[in-house]
């Protein structure tokens, strides 16, 4: 199968905490940050309803210092939660990259400046990993970066980017010819319509909540011939014509965290259905619910692909089998505290065993 995934690759600084970042269920959601040094040793990721400080920050902390504002409307943080900063690392992050490796697809990316040092971090680890990648670098410009404070767990992830290079990114130029399968993830609504239309036998756009809220187009208008969606319940709530976007779509994923995932699938006779699949069982709480989300899909879509490329005959009894095998996937990489994605031999086998033990 021949993928090529457009989408972002970005440095991850990686930061984990000693407990939950609010009361109530975990958040699963990114932001946007503005980082403003106040001279203070500690860091605080504030909203405008409140927010989290964490100090003391581990041992050998890089940075960043002093306050982050947050741009994540609809994230609801109230009061000034304190959490003990435990460890941290850096990290290949991105949904590009996330979906190029779980695919062992091609990754086409904008990153900054070749001689920025972010860059030279962000594609020795795509080498590392194995992605063969496809950059469009900016002159001047240094690469956009991640700040992803994770609770383990207790369940939250809040990737806070730091962006500039990619939101107002020129179009990519498709030269290549038709792939199996074209990914678009984490692009903005412009960006990810124009590289939507490159020919294809399966299209999948996985959006994230700043896609659900961006209406420069809204999400509904760029899904033409696009088959599959795959987003978690937090981003697709937000969406604001999601009735309007699910009838133009093959499939729609909604991953929900412990609760498992909702599949509406059109039947080859037009009807749709909804069903729900229910988390793989765990013996121990997660290390890090970090990709889970791209775990679930990619092999969802990949089990579909195996057994069918004509978009069309998706019927209820493969697209169960397939996902019941994504539930799999996703459960295992919940023990995986640095970038990577079980293989095939791992989910056969927790899925022999019937948990992951």
């Amino acid at each position: 199968m021949h993928v090529r995934v457009f989408g972002p690759a970005y440095l991850d600084r990686v930061l984990h905490v000693d407990g939950p970042l609010r009361e109530g269920p975990p958040i699963d959601r990114s932001a946007e940050g503005t980082l403003q040094a106040d001279g203070t040793a500690d860091l605080s990721l504030l909203t405008e309803t409140g927010g989290v400080r964490v100090k003391p920050l581990p041992k050998g902390w890089p940075g960043p210092f002093g306050r982050v504002e947050l741009r994540a409307p609809g994230l609801a943080l109230s009061g000034l939660t304190e959490r003990k900063g435990l460890s941290w690392h850096d990290d290949l992050g991105g949904m590009g990259a996330g979906f190029a490796a779980a695919l062992r697809g091609e990754l086409s990316v904008v990153l900054g400046d070749p001689n920025n040092a972010t860059t030279r971090a962000v594609l020795s680890l795509l080498s590392a990993n194995g992605i063969v990648v496809h950059p469009t670098f900016r002159a001047g410009l240094a690469s956009d970066w991640t700040l992803l404070v994770t609770s383990g767990p207790y369940g939250d992830k809040l990737p806070v980017g730091f962006r500039g290079v990619l939101l107002d990114a020129p179009d990519w130029v498709q030269e290549e010819g038709p792939v199996d399968l074209l990914w678009v993830a984490g692009l903005t609504n412009r960006l990810a319509a124009s590289t939507l239309l490159g020919p294809a036998t399966v299209r999948v756009f996985a959006p994230t909540m700043r896609n659900m809220l961006d209406d420069d187009p809204p999400i509904a208008l760029i899904l033409e011939g696009v088959h599959v969606l795959s987003c978690n319940r937090e981003e697709w709530l937000a969406c604001p014509d999601r009735d309007e976007a699910a009838q133009r779509l093959n499939l729609l994923v909604v991953t929900d965290g412990p609760r498992g995932a909702t599949i509406q699938l059109r039947q080859p006779s037009g009807k749709r259905l909804e069903f729900t699949v229910p988390a793989f069982p765990r013996a121990r709480p997660p290390r890090d619910t970090n990709r889970a989300g791209e775990a679930f899909a990619s092999t969802l879509v990949r089990g579909l692909w195996d057994v069918s490329r004509r978009l069309c005959t998706w019927d209820e009894p493969r697209v169960r089998v397939a996902a019941e095998r994504a539930a799999v996937a996703a459960a295992l990489v919940l023990d995986l505290e640095r970038f990577g994605f079980p293989t095939d031999d791992e989910i056969d086998e927790a899925q022999r065993v019937g948990a992951v033990s």
